[in-house]
């Protein structure tokens, strides 16, 4: 049959020839997917769409002034909430503010047997959870032993609390210069804390809050100034009695034991900060928050009909998980790497921090014996040994080894837990900095990509789902989504295989078959449905013309047995029988598609 190359068309040979090149090695890598302009795209949009904060950067507004208003008119109204909800704790104490109010509202209410009743419930509820968490060593260390990490995370790890201490010292700040610029004088009362709690703050939460309520400042002096960022129309304002207040709380929501009422009154105020970002850090903030409201608008104005609100809620929420829930996600990381501690008593690992603490101290300032003392204490706090040992330690189970192992990975390269290079010579110093600063730069990698990766769209979604029992899932909108970026994912994941030429002639073929094959299905009772009824009937027929062996090639075709001849060009509109191999040349190739379509006429004369 290689001699009748003649009857193809120079259109199919150039689909034969073109075949061939892609078998011949073209196909760089199956890993990269056909970009609708024909250009090489990889398919990695998996992670950006896992996290909201990626996948909203990544997104491009329809219309950027529209989202650009949007932003504005968030960042004024959240600025507005603020003053209203922050003007009264400037000047007033808390026995006299709104708050307040709701704390004694809410205690009264709880006083009712029935409620006192379902408050109990849940109380013993928690102490069961708490009694059972306590009877496992692997819960016990991680929610009790936390590894610490640099200022930063641990700041945000204090939550509510850390936030507030860094406001405390700005304000703190601002009252100093404040007094000189009124008095003449300066205010030194506050130099003592200010000079001691630097950049951890939160290390010093109890100490700054009895600075000021020590300190014969004038609490209620409301101080502010116009940010940089504000373009003249923003005035931060803060006082420290603002800051008492708030720390007031703080402590009703943290402190084990407290009323109900106080509970309300402290959730309340937390609520309201991670509803606005400026309860506790001021309204930079704000401007973050109203970018993510600008994109939830933006997604709402796509939303369907009726699915406006639902949509924007959802997308609201998602964003806002981020920024709400960041002091829970840093003291995550620092439980998980916590866990290297299992098998240590609660005392033995502040020690173990400390000690480390002292060494880094050591290693800076190039004191050797120092260094080398806390380097002893260091290795006999984590000594943990098959035996019990008389460090406080208790020995480790086999289970336990792979969670101390995890533990060691979480806290990789964490600068509060990672002993410095000594430091002797210059030259010494520097080569020694090298494995240092590799360390602490690939765990701070590691544990940004457990966080975007992870962590954040964990919270994220939780935060969705409870936006959809709450307000509605846009069913709707969410199909519509789905179906386009099922539309635009399609070119790119078709992944080209060499091993699988059958796959690759789909796309090179596709546009001379679908013409033919959609004008034949629309005519009833053509050849082509005829020979489908006679396929369902017979499948062993349609498997020998659709899906043979290798093998067949090798075996007399039905024509050439029952000595039938083509009478007409045979028309391929079944595609390439066997598998092709680089190897095979380009007439056996031929050869191949000429076969099968002599088997399609071989079931065609059957009919006449």
């Amino acid at each position: 049959m290689s001699q009748n190359i003649s009857s193809y068309n120079p259109a199919q040979i150039q689909q034969l020839q073109q075949l061939q090149q892609m078998q011949q090695g073209q196909v760089q890598s199956q890993n990269f997917a056909a970009a609708p302009n024909g250009a090489t795209a990889i398919s990695d949009k998996g992670v950006v769409q896992n996290n909201p904060l990626l996948n909203a950067a990544t997104s491009t507004p329809e219309n950027p002034l529209y989202f650009l208003g949007a932003a504005g008119i968030s960042s004024a109204a959240l600025m507005a909430i603020n003053n209203v909800i922050n003007n009264p704790l400037q000047t007033k104490k808390y026995d006299d503010t709104f708050f307040k109010k709701v704390e004694t509202f809410v205690d009264k209410y709880a006083s009712n047997p029935k409620a006192k009743n379902i408050l109990d419930k849940l109380n013993n509820f928690g102490n069961s959870i708490k009694n059972t968490a306590n009877k496992s060593e692997i819960l016990r260390t991680l929610f009790n032993k936390p590894g610490i990490g640099g200022s930063q995370v641990q700041s945000q790890a204090a939550g509510a609390k850390g936030h507030l201490a860094n406001r405390a010292i700005e304000t703190m700040k601002k009252y100093k210069e404040h007094y000189l610029k009124t008095t003449g004088n300066e205010f030194k009362e506050f130099d003592a804390i200010l000079n001691k709690a630097g950049k951890e703050s939160y290390k010093y939460y109890d100490d700054i809050m009895a600075a000021i309520k020590n300190s014969s400042a004038d609490l209620k002096t409301v101080m502010g100034k116009r940010p940089w960022w504000g373009l003249g129309l923003v005035k931060n304002k803060v006082s420290l009695q603002e800051i008492l207040n708030k720390d007031i709380l703080i402590k009703n929501y943290k402190t084990a034991g407290t009323s109900i009422g106080k509970k309300t009154a402290g959730y309340l105020m937390r609520g309201i900060e991670c509803l606005t970002n400026g309860m506790f850090s001021g309204k930079g903030q704000v401007l973050i928050q109203a970018l993510m409201i600008a994109q939830s608008v933006n997604e709402a104005s796509k939303a369907e009909k009726g699915e406006k609100f639902s949509t924007f809620m959802a997308s609201f929420a998602e964003l806002m998980a981020f920024l709400a829930t960041m002091g829970i996600q840093m003291r995550v990381v620092n439980h998980l790497a916590g866990l290297k501690h299992i098998g240590m008593s609660k005392e033995n690992v502040n020690k173990l921090h400390e000690a480390i603490e002292k060494a880094n101290q050591a290693a800076k300032a190039g004191n050797h014996s120092e260094y080398a003392r806390q380097l002893n204490i260091i290795d006999k706090l984590k000594d943990v040994s098959k035996k019990t040992t008389t460090a406080g330690n208790t020995a480790l189970k086999w289970y336990q080894k792979p969670v101390k192992w995890f533990g060691k990975l979480m806290s990789f390269g964490r600068v509060k837990e990672t002993l410095k290079p000594l430091k002797t010579s210059k030259f010494a110093t520097k080569l020694a900095k090298i494995p240092y600063g590799l360390k602490v730069g690939l765990g701070y990698a590691g544990r940004v990509a457990l966080l975007m990766g992870v962590i954040i769209p964990i919270f994220s979604g939780i935060a969705k789902k409870v936006s959809y029992a709450i307000f509605g899932k846009p069913t709707k909108t969410l199909e519509k989504q789905k179906q386009m970026e099922e539309t635009q994912n399609q070119p790119e994941n078709q992944e080209v295989n060499p091993s699988q030429p059958s796959q690759q002639q789909q796309p090179v073929q596709q546009p001379v078959q679908q013409p033919q094959q959609q004008t034949m299905q629309q005519q009833p009772g053509s050849l082509y449905q005829q020979l489908n009824n006679q396929y369902q009937q017979n499948p062993a027929g349609a498997q020998s013309i659709t899906s043979p062996t290798p093998a067949a090639a090798s075996i007399r075709t039905p024509e050439q047995n029952a000595g039938i001849r083509r009478s007409y060009i045979p028309n391929p509109i079944l595609g390439i029988e066997n598998t092709i191999t680089p190897a095979m040349s380009h007439s056996a190739q031929i050869d191949a598609v000429l076969r099968q379509a002599d088997l399609a006429e071989a079931q065609a004369q059957k009919f006449l």
